[in-house]
């Protein structure tokens, strides 16, 4: 098995490595992000701020954001309400750079939806069964499972919901 803290985006083995804590699922959130050079999809219930709140997780996305012409960041969410009222940094950063960071909710359709899912220049992901639990994998290299997590990704973005919470951020 690989350590973690040498994986590299797109150039470690295809290898899945488990990951059992929240600190876990945390650094690799970041380690991903910041290695991620074009694209970064997040499909999260609440954006947990244990992993997504965090001032270098925040700061790794901005650096994404501003150091890319074609950079994007999508972010789908199921319970917009809570993320506002922990005022989440992403949401503040969202709103200064709507161009690069788009967040949507999840449709009625997905309302039973339980995986969490972070994806990164469609090549690396962080997966977790049940989003509730912080239990899932991670892999750098693997474009083949990137693709399935994609296609899933893309169908969810279609049939998301502007939320009127999150237009009001954007005025």
């Amino acid at each position: 098995m690989q350590n973690l803290g040498s994986c590299r985006l797109g150039q470690s083995p295809d290898e899945m490595i488990s990951l059992t804590t929240r600190q876990e699922i945390s650094n690799s959130a970041l380690m991903m992000t910041k290695q991620s050079s074009k694209k970064l999809e997040i499909i999260s219930k609440n954006l947990e701020p244990s992993i997504y709140n965090q001032s270098d997780f925040v700061d790794a996305i901005k650096n994404l954001a501003l150091n890319g012409r074609r950079a994007q960041i999508r972010i789908l969410v199921s319970d917009i309400e809570s993320i506002i009222n922990v005022n989440h940094r992403l949401l503040s950063l969202c709103s200064k750079l709507p161009s690069f960071i788009k967040i949507r909710k999840i449709s009625p359709e997905y309302k039973n939806f339980n995986k969490a899912l972070l994806i990164a220049d469609r090549i690396g992901y962080i997966y977790r069964e049940n989003a509730s639990r912080y239990e899932g994998s991670v892999n750098f290299n693997s474009p083949r499972y990137c693709k399935n997590y994609l296609n899933l990704f893309e169908e969810m973005w279609e049939m998301a919901l502007l939320d009127r919470n999150l237009r009001r951020l954007n005025v």
